[in-house]
């Protein structure tokens, strides 16, 4: 005769992965946001990359800026693919 006992251990589901793990953060750098360098707040022209360098243009200079002498809020973005609608007809 076979007993059931009630210390058999649940089923335990595996947690998903953490939202975050798949997001970063950095400096995103492109026309019009607001950035600051030595305390003034600047807006930014155009960005070039030159000789593997990023180079950013601020708005009524003309020379560039090293970004690591600007200081701007990081945006984040996720390394996860999501689904979007084709906008184009075949």
């Amino acid at each position: 005769m076979t007993v059931a006992t009630a210390d058999a251990a649940p089923h335990t589901a595996v947690a998903p992965a953490d939202p975050r793990s798949f997001t970063f953060q950095m400096p995103l750098f492109r026309p019009g946001t607001q950035v600051t360098q030595n305390g003034k707040q600047e807006k930014v022209s155009h960005v070039i990359l030159r000789r593997r360098e990023l180079m950013v243009y601020l708005v009524g200079h003309e020379d560039p800026v090293k970004p690591e002498r600007l200081s701007i809020a990081p945006t984040l973005f996720t390394t996860q693919r999501r689904a979007q609608p084709l906008s184009w007809i075949l």
